[in-house]
């Protein structure tokens, strides 16, 4: 049935090694430090793979900066070889450049080895340095997307030993797939809340500061609901669909929103919120994204921005709901390119989405149809009724994942259709102006008469 095929493209950055890790700024005064979350980043990793230079460069506002390289998933965030190596890096850095004074930005579970540093400042790392040499020339801390409370998708991942297929992109945040690692285990929810209470973390729930330290929060609140707007693009849009999909499974919190990994609740839990934004997703946090990186800079600065309420930043790109994807939301007469037939394309209609049934393409389009919403990752899901799609040998296999079309069934199994990988083909990716893609959804065949399973093709 499927015959169009298409190949991943992997991009790499590089950078001088000198740039990342200290940018260009050469004069003694303030500076930036960065710190990452869950995964064992080099610096080299941390730089390119994980902040990316233009980020970093965004957020550092022209002042010299430290990207900092430790074992953020063998260790959790009150072990020595977590801050201790953080503090070991920060010390010689602080004593070449001169520098008088810097800003923290962490992001996700960067977080704790912060807080820990703050809470016990006349601890020793592994090469002698107390921690005091470090926080003592701190002057602000800006937690990016912070796990302060936990994330229930640790208490998920540690008790099931499983992530249920969902996409290697969102696994990443857990070091790479490791989920009973040190640091996830650190970040379940019941954990955090010892740690909150007896003293391992810093930070009492509602203050504004810790240790003396101003600590400001910048967080997304949601996932973008339209994962075929360019929003959702921003930073890679497998993250997007991932964490679009643990957001609908309740996974990123238990009782709050969340911008897909971790709950407003736990990042909300102490700190001054700079941002508070319903299209910056976990994964966007880290990369600038949604004009973010712009305010830290100004933060960084120490320049006034707007409150959150304020912040009215348009969408990057403004885009049709007919020229989106697979043109879920239309209805009309299509020509079927597996049979050759005429077929109407059903699409979803305000009243398709609150009709009592769950309709493939409202599905597709808003994530939820009537109170029927994406469902957890089972081999195959009884909705999508196995007689329309009699032509498959089975109900919406995983073999269609990546071969080109985008496939309405697998979004409403997975929340996406890609080959699992970071690099593996997206299916579902909205094409260039004056381009198209091929989507396989059901409509009605006139010539046989019945409900069928169709490829037609999306113009943009």
């Amino acid at each position: 049935m499927h015959l169009l095929h298409r190949s991943g493209l992997a991009l790499a950055t590089a950078c001088a090694a000198l740039l990342c890790v200290n940018g260009e700024a050469q004069a003694a005064g303030p500076g930036v430090v960065f710190i990452h979350g869950t995964g064992d980043q080099s610096v080299s990793s941390a730089t390119t793979g994980y902040w990316t230079q233009s980020a970093l460069t965004t957020m550092s506002n022209g002042l010299p900066y430290l990207v900092v390289g430790y074992p953020g998933a063998s260790c959790a965030g009150f072990s020595q070889c977590s801050w201790g190596s953080i503090v070991d890096q920060i010390v010689p850095w602080v004593n070449a450049k001169g520098i008088t004074s810097f800003t923290v930005i962490t992001h996700s579970n960067g977080s704790s080895p912060v807080r820990y540093m703050l809470g016990h400042t006349g601890a020793v790392s592994a090469q002698g340095n107390v921690v005091s040499a470090v926080t003592s020339k701190i002057s602000q801390v800006i937690f990016s997307a912070p796990d302060l409370a936990g994330t229930p998708l640790a208490d998920k991942v540690t008790t099931s030993g499983s992530f249920l297929n969902i996409a290697n992109s969102v696994v990443e945040f857990f070091g790479g797939g490791s989920y009973n690692n040190p640091a996830v285990v650190q970040q379940r929810t019941d954990n955090m809340r010892l740690y909150n209470s007896n003293g391992t973390f810093a930070g009492a729930q509602g203050a504004t500061s810790v240790g003396g330290k101003p600590i400001s929060v910048v967080r997304g609140n949601k996932v973008y609901a339209n994962l075929f707007s360019s929003d959702a693009h921003c930073g890679g849009y497998l993250y997007s669909v991932g964490l679009k999909a643990a957001a609908l499974l309740g996974w990123g919190s238990w009782n709050a929103s969340t911008d897909g990994f971790i709950g407003t609740d736990s990042s909300g839990y102490f700190g001054n919120i700079i941002i508070d934004d319903g299209r910056l997703n976990h994964h966007q946090s880290r990369r600038g994204c949604h004009n973010s990186g712009s305010l830290i800079a100004k933060k960084v600065a120490n320049a006034p921005i707007p409150a959150p309420s304020q912040q009215t930043w348009p969408q990057e790109t403004n885009v049709l709901a007919a020229g989106q994807a697979c043109n879920n939301y239309y209805s009309g007469y299509a020509y079927d390119y597996s049979t050759g037939n005429t077929v109407w394309k059903y699409g979803c209609s305000s009243a398709d989405l609150t009709n009592g049934y769950p309709e493939p393409d409202c599905l597709v389009a808003y994530g939820y149809s009537s109170s029927y919403r994406i469902p957890s990752t089972e081999s195959w899901n009884p909705y999508l009724r196995a007689a329309s799609y009699s032509t498959a040998g089975e109900v919406c296999p995983d073999s269609w994942q990546g071969d080109g079309i985008c496939d309405a069934c697998l979004v409403a199994k997975y929340g996406f259709d890609a080959a699992l990988g970071s690099t593996g083909a997206n299916d579902c990716v909205q094409a260039p102006p004056g381009g198209s893609n091929f989507c396989g959804a059901l409509s009605w065949d006139y010539t046989l008469n019945r409900e069928n399973y169709s490829i037609v093709e999306a113009l943009h």
